[in-house]
C-alpha cells in the first residue's frame, strides 16, 4: 500500500525546479502554525494535495530504527471517524490517487483527485492528523507488513547489504547512517505505545506544511484550509538537530557478494550542511551535471567514449540532508578489458581532475542551459511542483528561494564550480567497490 521510495532518487533524476515565472506560488499561515502553500495552474481541473510533516527516520530513538515508517503505514489503517477500509473506499469513490512515504527528514502523505473532491481529501487529511485509532492488533498485522516489506524491497535486492554498510561508514553514529526502513531487529523491537508517542509528539499542524497544487487559487485554499484544519489544535514539537560529521577520514569499503553480475565502483564526498558548503549547493548541483549527468557528460566522454573502460558513469549532489550534504560519483567498469577494481578507482580519481581541467566559461553557459531546459514542462505538472517545492522547503529553504531556482543556476560562475570541485576533493570519504562473488548461492565478503 504505502510503498517506501527514496524520494531523493526522484527528485535529482527529474533534475526539476522553478523559477518565479515557473509558479504561480503563494503561502499563508494558519493560526495553529499550519504552513499553506498554493501552486496555481489552472491547465486542468486537477490538484495536487500533500501534508509533509517535518518527522523522520532522524527523528526516531536509537534502536527504534523504521519507527516513522511504520507509522506512515499506521495511518491508513483509520481514525475514530473513518475506519482504514472506509478511508481507502472514499478515496477511490471519488477517484483519487492516494499514497505516503517515509525519508530520513519528512513523512508525507498526497493525493492527487479533481479538484471537485479536494474538500473530501482535506475532510480524510484533517481528520487523521489528530484522530488516529487503532488496536494492538492493527499495530501487530502493520509491523508484520513493513518487516516484510524490508525483505522484499531490500534484503531481495544483492545490492542493498553494499549499499547500507557504506551508508554507515559514511554516516557513522548519526542517524543518517541507519536505513529508513529500520533493521530487521528494529523493526521487531517497535512497541504499540512508543509508536502511539512518536504520532502524538510529531503529527501536528505547527509541524506541517501543507502543499496544495493545480487548479485551485489562493483565497479559495484559505477558505478551505481553515475549515478543515484551522480547528486542529497545535502541539509543542521539538527535533532534535542532526549533528554535523566535522571530522575527516578516508575509507574503502570493498564487497563480494552473491548474485551481483557485474562490478561497480563508488566515491562518496561527505561537504557540510548547505548553509555552510564553500559557495552555493548550485555551484554542487552544476558540477555534478557536468561530471556524470548522461552521455554528454565529462566523465562519459572519457571513460565510456575515450578510454573504454567503463560501460556507465553518473554523478550526483544530495542535499536533503539537516546535517552534511553529500557528493556522488559512480562508475560501471567494463570488467572485460583488464579489469582490477583499485585501477578502476584510480582510473575514475584521473578522469575527474581531466574532466575539471576541461571545463569553460561556453561549457559551464552550455550546462547551465541544458538544466534550465528542462523546468520547460514543470509547470504542466502539478505532482511534481508540490514534490519538489514542499521538499525544498521541509529543508528550511524559503519559498522565494524555491521559485527562483532558475536565476540561482544563471548566476553560477566558473570559478564556484571550480572551488565546489576543490571542496569535494578535500572532503571526507568512501571508496566503495562492489565485486560479483563466486558464491553465487550466499555467503558475502568484506574487506
Amino acid at each position: 500500500m504505502n510503498k517506501f521510495i527514496l524520494l531523493a532518487l526522484f527528485i535529482f533524476g527529474m533534475c526539476q525546479a522553478a523559477d518565479a515565472e515557473t509558479f504561480k506560488a503563494d503561502e499563508f499561515m494558519l493560526d495553529n502554525g499550519l504552513r499553506v502553500v498554493v501552486v496555481e495552474n489552472h491547465k486542468a481541473p486537477l490538484v495536487k494535495q500533500m501534508l509533509w510533516y517535518q518527522v523522520g527516520a532522524v527523528d526516531e530513538f536509537r534502536g527504534r530504527g523504521g519507527s516513522a515508517h511504520l507509522l506512515e503505514h499506521i495511518l491508513f489503517r483509520g481514525t475514530k471517524k473513518v475506519s482504514g477500509k472506509e478511508f481507502n473506499r472514499i478515496m477511490e469513490q471519488n477517484g483519487a490517487v492516494s499514497n505516503a512515504f517515509t525519508g530520513y527528514n519528512v513523512t508525507a502523505y498526497h493525493q492527487f483527485a479533481d479538484v471537485s473532491r479536494l474538500e473530501v481529501l482535506m475532510a480524510l487529511e484533517a481528520d487523521r492528523m489528530q484522530n488516529l485509532k487503532i488496536s494492538e492488533d492493527d499495530f501487530e498485522a502493520e509491523r508484520k507488513i513493513v518487516f516484510q516489506e524490508r525483505k522484499q524491497v531490500v534484503e531481495n535486492n544483492p545490492a542493498s547489504p553494499f549499499g547500507e554498510r557504506l551508508r554507515q561508514m559514511l554516516w557513522g553514529t548519526s542517524p543518517y547512517g541507519q536505513p529508513i526502513t529500520g533493521l530487521p531487529e528494529d523493526i521487531m523491537a517497535l512497541k504499540f505505545d512508543e509508536t502511539l508517542d512518536f504520532y502524538h509528539k510529531y503529527y501536528a499542524p505547527n509541524n506541517a506544511i501543507l502543499v496544495l497544487s493545480g487548479d485551485i487559487d489562493s483565497a479559495t485554499a484559505r477558505k478551505l484550509t481553515e475549515k478543515y484544519y484551522g480547528k486542529l489544535e497545535k502541539r509543542p514539537v521539538e527535533r532534535e538537530q542532526p549533528e554535523v560529521q566535522t571530522e575527516h577520514f578516508e575509507q574503502t569499503l570493498k564487497m563480494q557478494l552473491p548474485k551481483i553480475t557485474a562490478p561497480k565502483i563508488s566515491i562518496t564526498y561527505l561537504l557540510p550542511d548547505h548553509q555552510n558548503l564553500v559557495g552555493s549547493i548550485y555551484d554542487y548541483m552544476v558540477l555534478a551535471e557536468f561530471l556524470g549527468d548522461g552521455e554528454t557528460s565529462e566523465l562519459y566522454r572519457e571513460l565510456v567514449l575515450k578510454r573504454k573502460t567503463a560501460l556507465g558513469v553518473s554523478a550526483s549532489y544530495n542535499y536533503i540532508s539537516r546535517a552534511n550534504t553529500t557528493f556522488g560519483i559512480s562508475m560501471t567498469p567494463d570488467a572485460s578489458v583488464e579489469f582490477s577494481p583499485e585501477k578502476s578507482v584510480e582510473d575514475l580519481q584521473a578522469a575527474l581532475k581531466k574532466g575539471m581541467n576541461n571545463l569553460t566559461a561556453e561549457r559551464l553557459e552550455q550546462i547551465k542551459r541544458k538544466m534550465l531546459a528542462d523546468l520547460v514542462f514543470t509547470n504542466d505538472n502539478p505532482e511534481t511542483a508540490a514534490y519538489w517545492i514542499g521538499y525544498m522547503l521541509s529543508l528550511g529553504f524559503s519559498l522565494d528561494e524555491v521559485q527562483n531556482y532558475a536565476d540561482r543556476i544563471n548566476n553560477v560562475t566558473l570559478e564556484g564550480v571550480k572551488n565546489a570541485f576543490a571542496a569535494v576533493e578535500k572532503a571526507s570519504k568512501v571508496v566503495g567497490i562492489l565485486l560479483p562473488s563466486d558464491e553465487q548461492d550466499g555467503g558475502q565478503n568484506e574487506e
